[in-house]
């Protein structure tokens, strides 16, 4: 207990550079591009089809994503540093006397991407060509929303966790009267990477390449805080949609008519995300893929 007890000096440093306000340091929907570039995919003859290295993504789940300034990186290090140190100490300290574990659980590794043939095989409706369309549509719009500070309407092709993370990032703007600016947006290339299943439901990895010019102005003055207006940024995502097993594809008649789970209406998920009769939010991935994560592998400025 008295090791511990010295420790709490340590932890409150820890606590107290993470509540340091750190300036916003990334843009677009979501927050993937930033300042700097990071990552690969990119020459001076366009998007490398090789794709990425994996050491050199950037993995993002929940928080700020895209590339850091100089200060951030710094006080970003120390404090995963500073956490690690905190962790070791206490396992080291909460482990001595006790006697090693004998038949640890380790859990399943995640299964590898399956082909896309291969799920055409269980749902012979699943076009690739227009699930890529609709995913480059899709990028379009959350860009558009994302400037507008309202997402509300993409919230039935979102999972409820990864609305709920990308509204609570879109807050930062409200509350700091910013508009992140998204213009001359390009789907350059859409790539469906393979599918898995994970309990009872489907998982499809897709990447897309685009092309955005990025950001920030101030609401009040017009003045550009963060991004260029000129400069073009070529970005590369990796995003994970789910979709309840069993689920096939139904051909698309340019609206979702749908029957709501809860009381039985018909209802247009394209019109609203809320039924209009009984008030219950409504998602596609009980009929249709939603988006469930989004990583920013790459970005490169020109």
């Amino acid at each position: 207990m008295k090791k511990i007890l010295r420790l709490i000096p340590v932890i409150a440093l820890i606590l107290g550079l993470m509540i340091v306000p750190m300036k916003s340091r990334a843009l677009d929907f979501g927050d993937f591009s930033g300042d700097s570039d990071y990552g690969g995919g990119w020459d001076s003859g366009g998007w490398d089809s090789g794709g990425w290295d994996d050491d050199d993504d950037y993995s993002y789940s929940g928080g700020s994503g895209g590339s850091i300034d100089d200060a951030g990186d710094l006080l970003f290090i120390i404090i995963i540093v500073g956490a690690i140190i905190i962790i070791n100490l206490i396992k080291g300290i909460s482990s001595k006397g006790t006697p090693p574990r004998q038949n640890v659980y380790r859990s399943p590794s995640t299964p590898a991407l399956s082909p896309i043939t291969d799920y055409i095989m269980q749902d012979s409706a699943f076009s690739p060509s227009e699930f890529k369309e609709k995913l480059s549509n899709l990028y379009v719009r959350m860009q558009n929303q994302w400037q507008a500070k309202d997402i509300s309407s993409l919230r039935p092709y979102f999972t409820d966790a990864f609305y709920a993370q990308m509204d609570r990032q879109l807050q930062y703007y409200r509350m700091n009267n910013q508009t992140n600016y998204v213009e001359r947006i390009a789907v350059l290339g859409v790539e469906l990477l393979g599918w898995k299943r994970e309990g009872n439901m489907d998982v499809m990895v897709a990447r897309l390449n685009t092309r955005i010019v990025d950001y920030v102005k101030d609401d009040r003055t017009g003045n550009i805080l963060r991004g260029s207006n000129t400069r073009e940024k070529f970005m590369t995502y990796e995003w994970e949609l789910v979709r309840t097993t069993g689920v096939t594809t139904a051909r698309s008649t340019g609206t979702t008519s749908q029957t709501c789970p809860y009381c039985g209406a018909n209802v247009d998920i394209n019109h609203s995300a809320v039924c209009e009769y009984c008030g219950s939010v409504l998602h596609t991935d009980t009929f249709d893929w939603a988006v469930n994560s989004i990583k920013g592998i790459s970005q490169r400025t020109v």
